[in-house]
């Protein structure tokens, strides 16, 4: 999963967002990445994360709220690609 990794932080770049590090989670339900950014980005959010990810092609990312602090000199941000974004569909039985 090295290219979804090299396309993330690609995006995030031509964005304008500087990232330190991308790293996926291995995990069978959803896929996780780990993101990190130097914390000295002044006007990085989530928000701004989440709407570059989206509009990579590579689907739906559900990206938290608020960075995590899991060390001094970075920001970081665990984000769940393929979000569910669709409505359960529920069936009547006749």
């Amino acid at each position: 999963m090295r290219a979804l990794e090299a396309k993330i932080r690609e995006g995030l770049r031509i964005a304008g967002i500087d990232c330190q590090s991308v790293y996926q989670i291995p995990n069978e339900d959803a896929p996780r990445v780990l993101l990190a950014f130097g914390s000295s980005s002044k006007h990085l959010t989530p928000r701004r994360v989440k709407k570059v990810l989206d509009s990579l092609g590579i689907g739906q990312f559900n990206v938290p709220n608020e960075f995590q602090r899991l060390s001094a000199a970075f920001l970081h941000l665990e984000v769940v690609m393929g979000a569910k974004t669709e409505q359960t569909v529920v069936s009547s039985a006749l």
